[in-house]
């Protein structure tokens, strides 16, 4: 029996060498594969991981842009209104008073100036305001990933927004008497009797932009 075994063996030996062989092969390829396959899958839940917790940072980082430009909004809102305060004319206007021409004459650079400062002042604290917390925000990102060497630390963080700081307290003041100054070259020589139309309205405010920008 044992000899009719052998035997068989013998005959079908290099059958069983080669089913051998492609067995080998194909449970190779498929450790092969299976390993690339754990690799491919850690990389891809890496970078899953990495994408979930980057958009989390920047939802972050947007709900405290959004949160501190309403809050010091209301601040630069009421430091315009406070600096350009019509109420004061308005009051000696009630009066009645022998210079009734020159306080509307007053009254009218206020108004205007007082429209393009808002203007202003609201958008360049807004766009100063992203761009800051935005940049600290990456760095803040970069430095949770890389905790043994950081590129920014607190006091850091103070000096560069000490920059809006600087805006939401004398930088507007600084902005409404540059725009007050365009606002009288475009402003003065309308006559207080003269009927505008709402277009002529228009070139008032962009013969402004114009001062302003040049």
């Amino acid at each position: 029996m044992f000899s009719s075994i052998k035997n068989f063996l013998y005959r079908h030996k290099k059958k069983f060498m080669v089913t051998g062989a492609i067995f080998g092969s194909v449970y190779l390829l498929m450790s092969y594969a299976q390993k690339r396959l754990r690799e491919w899958q850690e990389k891809e839940a890496k970078k899953f991981f990495e994408m979930t917790r980057k958009k989390q940072h920047f939802e972050s980082t947007e709900r405290t842009c959004n949160q501190t430009i309403l809050s010091l909004s209301k601040i630069v809102s009421e430091s315009i209104l406070s600096i350009l305060n019509t109420e004061e004319i308005i009051q000696k206007l009630q009066d009645n008073p022998d210079n009734k021409v020159t306080l509307w004459e007053q009254m009218k650079i206020m108004i205007f100036t007082r429209i393009c400062v808002i203007v202003y002042a609201l958008s360049i604290l807004n766009v100063t305001l992203r761009v800051q917390l935005n940049v600290i925000g990456g760095y803040l990102y970069r430095d949770s990933m890389h905790e043994d060497d950081p590129l920014i630390n607190s006091e850091l963080q103070a000096k560069y927004l000490s920059l809006c700081h600087h805006f939401v307290g004398p930088g507007v003041e600084d902005l409404s008497k540059q725009i007050e100054k365009a606002v009288k070259r475009v402003v003065e020589p309308i006559s207080l009797k003269k009927k505008i139309t709402l277009q002529e309205v228009e070139q008032v405010f962009w013969s402004i932009q114009t001062i302003l920008c040049t």
